[in-house]
């Protein structure tokens, strides 16, 4: 099974790098952003600053899905079937603990101190982070319209809660996880092997869980990293950077960066 899941991760790793690097260059691979105001607040909560506006173009940065009856396409729903077979009560019970998006599901490698309730700036940020990031997200999913596993085959049978008939391209708990991970990682850089293990884990449940393909997943690591890209580059980001970093590192008693 770890097979599976890990035959490509050499792969993935130079394309993440080389897909960062056509992001620093390519300039012209970034598409609005539509506002989304809290009524109440008059905060542009699909922005929130951290994209300035804009975000990357996805369709242009990542490989397209396979396509629909292609020897790939059959090799993804292969791969989804074999897990499914070898998947364990463990797995599937961390994978469905995943669903639910929040940096603090990394508590069990960051340290106990990791909490909502003792990081409200930190708490805050993770949630505008997401929110600004599952704009560009929104746009390939609904450009690619890739059908979900289960909604393919009825072989499939999901161990986790499902997501309807949602596109499945890239996946979003995979983008969610890299996004987050490279982030947090950057806050406390002595957990970063741990947390991005943890990172992969989160993506991985989601192919073990029956309800993204391994490709989806792949794709969500690459989205994740790129749109963790262009908020390191914003000012406005990195100034609520330093502000969390603060707070997570004074929580987890570990001292200020440098």
């Amino acid at each position: 099974m770890l097979s599976v899941l890990t035959r490509n991760r050499h792969a993935f790793a130079s394309a993440t790098l080389l897909l960062c690097a056509l992001h620093a260059v390519h300039v012209g691979a970034t598409t609005p952003v539509a506002p989304e105001v809290n009524a109440t607040t008059g905060v542009d909560v699909a922005n929130v600053g951290y994209l300035a506006a804009t975000a990357p173009d996805l369709t242009a940065l990542v490989a397209p899905p396979p396509a629909p009856g292609s020897i790939a396409q059959a090799d993804d729903m292969r791969q989804v079937l074999v897990l499914q077979r070898s998947r364990t009560a463990a797995q599937l019970a961390l994978a469905d603990g995943d669903t639910r998006k929040s940096v603090f599901r990394f508590a069990d490698v960051v340290g106990a101190g990791f909490r909502a309730d003792r990081l409200p700036f930190t708490e805050m940020f993770f949630t505008r982070l997401a929110k600004a990031g599952a704009a560009p997200l929104k746009v390939a999913k609904d450009y690619w319209k890739r059908p979900r596993p289960y909604n393919v085959s009825t072989e499939v049978h999901p161990g986790i809660v499902t997501e309807g008939t949602s596109p499945s391209y890239p996946s979003g708990h995979a983008t969610f996880a890299y996004l987050t991970a490279v982030v947090l990682a950057e806050m406390v850089p002595e957990k970063r092997t741990e947390i991005f293990s943890r990172a992969e884990a989160y993506a991985q449940g989601r192919a073990l869980g029956g309800v993204h393909y391994v490709s989806d997943v792949e794709a969500g690591k690459i989205s994740g990293t790129v749109i963790a890209s262009a908020m390191l580059a914003n000012p406005s980001f990195r100034d609520d950077l330093v502000k969390a970093t603060r707070e997570t590192r004074e929580a987890l008693g570990l001292p200020p960066l440098r």
